[in-house]
């Protein structure tokens, strides 16, 4: 057609038509044409439009084999009905729903799986959870379409997606195989890595970081002298989550050459000595120069050094997280080392040290060992807050993001209770009523719905009842009618 549109711009004086690109039963109509070039332009077009138009032929298709049987319970006519309203309107509750309806072995009726795959596409929150649910006749029918065929997950022990696949095939294949055969993973990886590209090999190098072990030690040492500085970093990264390994003993090495413990009286004191300078060894292993505007070179060395140090040599130094962070240290270094054995703690899953830095530091504890922190010293913590900083404070959200649900009623009423003072210092008005608003609570307010127990209900229908601040008083109204219909929608999974 594109010819046909050429000579038309041009005109027939100037340009020969030609029919090549034309479909075969087209051009074979055109020999049968006769006239001037330009009646012949025209009619050629027209029977090209014609024979686009008509839709194509008829072909051969495999009949794909049967759906494979599901036989988990289907989930209630309500629950369904419910599940997508709440996908529709991205929900709070949708974690712990899901939770519920799968630890209860329930599966989405067929009728509802193509709508479902249709928001497993769209959205990555809830997509592993909506996968579970389709369960193998939404993956069946997921690979039938190739809108969703992405949603289908190689997840057999075949290497071919692994040899011929595309770079994100590649990589899903390789955390999918370490999930399962981290070995198989790792000798697919090593057979390939030389030849790999380097703009993919740190991905790679991440990926195996699922199901570490010793046995990927010798690929992870060859990739901390790979040419890109993003390799090297991903190796140092991975290896730091392997106390037992080589890399571990070095960087421990390093910290008995620059911490040193005084043994005291009273109290021992602990003396950091680091070099003005880290040599090849050292930078080999990821130590480099790390401009900051509130330390030196020295203290940023120590920081990456301790970071990637087992906790276990704290142990035999010292004797234990407890006694370590105990310790004294000068000031200006203490910090700096909190930060760093945080890293450690998080890095290596350690949940004793994790708990001793979360007593120590309180909330300015690092997030990500929260998770690590018994529920009870969650609790006990958000116990000892006093006035509206106990709500607001972003540390503290931060644990109480991390308590998970019901929480104990006796924090359930102290947060009622700030909130309704907040509620309180809104309705009397002045300069700093804005600052009460419940705009500024509507993260506490949106945790409140998935975390408060059922017995809440009461407490908020009183608070609003008591509430002088009309807005106040419909979200403690909407809040108690959320959990009332979270326990509604719980209760139709039992």
């Amino acid at each position: 057609m594109s010819a046909l549109i050429s000579a038309a711009l041009l005109g027939t004086a100037r340009t020969a038509i030609t029919f090549e690109e034309l479909p075969t039963t087209v051009r074979s109509s055109t020999r049968e044409l006769d006239g001037d070039p330009a009646e012949l332009l025209l009619a050629a077009a027209a029977l090209e439009k014609a024979y686009r138009r008509g839709g194509a032929g008829a072909i051969t298709a495999t009949v794909p084999t049967l759906a494979p049987d599901d036989v988990r319970f289907t989930l209630p006519e309500s629950s369904s009905t419910h599940l997508l309203s709440m996908l529709a309107a991205k929900a709070t509750l949708l974690d712990e729903w899901f939770a519920v309806a799968l630890s209860r072995n329930y599966r989405a009726p067929d009728h509802l799986v193509a709508e479902l795959l249709s928001f497993a596409r769209a959205s990555e929150t809830h997509r592993e959870s909506i996968l579970q649910l389709v369960g193998e006749r939404g993956r069946w029918l997921a690979a039938q379409n190739p809108e969703w065929s992405k949603l289908v997950r190689t997840r057999d022990a075949n290497p071919d997606v692994w040899r011929h696949g595309s770079s994100a095939q590649r990589t899903q294949w390789l955390m999918d195989t370490r999930r399962t055969d981290p070995t198989l993973a790792l000798a697919e990886l090593r057979k390939s890595w030389g030849t790999e590209r380097g703009e993919q090999k740190a991905a790679f190098v991440s990926a195996l970081a699922i199901g570490l072990s010793t046995d990927d030690q010798a690929l992870l040492e060859e990739a901390l002298d790979d040419r890109r500085k993003d390799v090297r970093r991903a190796a140092a990264d991975v290896l730091g989550r392997l106390p037992e390994s080589e890399f571990g003993e070095r960087m421990a090495a390093r910290v008995q050459e620059w911490v040193r413990v005084e043994r005291k009286l009273l109290r021992s004191t602990m003396v950091v000595l680091p070099p003005e300078e880290v040599d090849g060894p050292a930078r080999r292993d990821g130590i480099e120069d790390r401009p900051n505007p509130h330390t030196d070179y020295r203290a940023e060395y120590v920081r990456q050094v301790i970071s990637a140090t087992p906790l276990s040599l704290w142990n035999n130094m010292i004797g234990g997280a407890k006694k370590t962070l105990g310790m004294s240290v000068d000031e200006g270094w203490e910090p700096i080392l909190h930060d760093a054995w945080s890293n450690a703690a998080a890095a290596q899953n350690n949940v004793e040290w994790a708990l001793e830095l979360f007593n120590t530091r309180g909330v300015a504890t690092d997030r990500r060992l929260l998770p690590l922190v018994p529920a009870k010293a969650l609790a006990d913590l958000l116990r000892a807050g006093n006035g509206d900083a106990n709500v607001l404070h972003p540390g503290r959200a931060a644990i109480y993001d991390a308590l998970r649900g019901p929480w104990p009623e006796d924090i359930t009423r102290a947060v009622v209770a700030q909130w309704e003072r907040a509620a309180a210092r809104r309705a009397d008005g002045g300069a700093k009523a804005g600052e009460f608003s419940r705009y500024k609570y509507v993260a506490s307010l949106r945790l409140a719905e998935t975390r408060f127990p059922y017995s809440a209900v009461t407490l908020l229908d009183r608070a609003a009842e008591r509430a002088r601040d009309p807005d106040w008083r419909q979200t403690f109204a909407r809040t108690a009618s959320a959990i009332t219909h979270r326990k509604t929608l719980l209760e139709e999974l039992t």
